[in-house]
């Protein structure tokens, strides 16, 4: 079986010191998954720790203001994750926590994959598989001897299922192929001292590459930094009162002198609801 080795090197291996993984509370574990979601660990660790310090129970966090949140984020990258993560504690506050996969997508901010992991690491329920990019690459290759750009989600799933070994648990078979991925099955792998690697099929068809290269999106001179900043500036305690004045805070950036651009990204920030609509003459922070 391609995963012979994995239990025993994951007791003496695995990311045990992980915050997050040592409660199975699932408010803890959502926002350590969103969090955690295109960012490092190494930058969500101590923001965690910090969030739940100010926002042990969806309660607290439902109570606070979005713009708070909102704040809070700055530095994590991608605020409609903090929103999704607000607008959520609202719903668990008032009806409690779905105990179904189906019901927790229908939270904010919820796909499938959040909704599986959730149901595996934090609720103990049966579940498909939580199949996130290290996850599903991990398997691909290990199991199928493809890359997952290369592979039906279908086949990554049975061979994840069929893969857990029965020493461990799904939680601990989960979290151990998320630190294979982390450690070892990386975009750019590194092979020696990897648990699987004396039954990957993808090392011993010699490590073909994808058949299509990944795409990298650019940050610098992006619209997304565009709203970045002015995001920022909406959120700081002196926010802009007009456009000119916003226009002229966000400046530096090259993407801002484009033809309407700074307007652009107020309206996208207003569509998400990350921003209140308002009238062109006052620019006004979400509530």
């Amino acid at each position: 079986m391609w995963t012979t080795g994995l239990a025993r090197w994951y007791a003496g291996h695995g990311r045990h010191d992980l915050p997050w993984r040592h409660t199975r509370d699932p408010w803890p574990v959502l926002v350590s998954e969103v969090m955690l979601q295109q960012t490092q660990v190494v930058r969500v660790r101590g923001r965690w720790e910090s969030f739940l310090d100010r926002w042990p129970t969806p309660a607290a966090c439902a109570a606070d203001p979005l713009a708070e949140v909102l704040r809070f984020w700055q530095g994590l990258g991608y605020p409609r994750r903090a929103r999704g993560l607000w607008l959520t504690a609202a719903s668990v506050e008032a009806v409690g926590w779905p105990r179904t996969e189906q019901g927790l997508r229908a939270l904010p901010g919820i796909g499938q994959y959040t909704a599986r992991a959730l149901l595996t690491l934090a609720m103990g329920q049966s579940s498909s598989p939580p199949l996130d990019v290290n996850l599903s690459r991990v398997a691909a290759r290990a199991a199928l001897g493809r890359h997952p750009r290369d592979s039906q989600r279908a086949d990554i799933e049975r061979a994840v299922v069929e893969g857990r070994p029965r020493t461990l648990d799904a939680r601990d078979y989960t979290l151990a192929l998320f630190d294979v991925g982390a450690l070892h099955c990386r975009a750019i792998p590194r092979c020696s001292g990897c648990p699987l690697a004396r039954g990957c099929r993808w090392l011993a068809r010699g490590s073909p590459p994808a058949t299509r290269p990944a795409r990298v999106q650019r940050y610098e001179r992006s619209m997304r930094q565009l709203r970045g900043s002015v995001l920022a500036a909406q959120l700081s305690r002196d926010p802009a009162a007009t456009l000119p004045d916003l226009v002229h805070r966000v400046a530096a950036l090259p993407m801002a002198h484009e033809p309407d651009a700074v307007a652009r990204a107020l309206a996208s920030l207003r569509a998400d609801g990350l921003l209140e609509d308002s009238p062109a003459s006052a620019l006004r922070t979400p509530r």
